[in-house]
């Protein structure tokens, strides 16, 4: 059995973990490095349960296999209070299992409550599970940057989709 909790400051070692499982790939993120927890302590602070949450996903031993979060658009400027960017990374023991299903669809059923009306995603062009992910639950490709980023040598581009959250105003 899968739950999921708000992220405390003692899981940041295992986001972190998950998180770096992530960048041999070239696929979910753009850093080419591994980061470290005291990285990325400033980046946790920008959280809160109540309108930005950072959720952790653990198994049925208790150990965290995943996590999900969204972040304000555009540095957070006022106008675009009611966006969100979301994000997902799982541990790769976890990956192609449904996980990312259930925690996007508890993110989409939590946006009410947030505030949120619109949830951006941003995955790379060649990035088929997420693209995959984005249009079972009905993201709209509205932009692709072409060749941005160069990851392992390859100039790779960047798709930006949007989801209108249902019954939000």
């Amino acid at each position: 059995m899968i739950s999921t909790r708000d992220a405390t400051v003692a899981d940041l070692p295992a986001i972190v973990d998950i998180y770096n499982q992530s960048i041999p790939a070239g696929t979910a993120t753009a850093d080419t490095k591994p980061v470290t927890v005291a990285d990325r302590q400033p980046w946790f602070q920008q959280f809160s349960p109540e309108k930005r949450p950072l959720w952790v996903a653990e198994d049925a031993e208790g150990q965290i296999i995943g996590c999900i979060y969204v972040t304000s658009f555009y540095a957070g400027r006022p106008a675009y209070d009611k966006t969100a960017e979301v994000s997902i990374y799982l541990a790769h023991s976890h990956q192609n299992q449904g996980l990312g299903s259930v925690l996007l669809q508890k993110m989409i059923d939590a946006c009410p409550a947030l505030g949120i009306t619109t949830l951006i995603g941003m995955h790379f062009d060649h990035n088929e599970s997420t693209r995959h992910l984005n249009e079972k639950f009905g993201f709209e490709v509205c932009g692709h940057l072409p060749e941005i980023a160069e990851i392992h040598g390859e100039k790779r581009g960047l798709l930006i989709s949007l989801l209108r959250i249902p019954g939000s105003q």
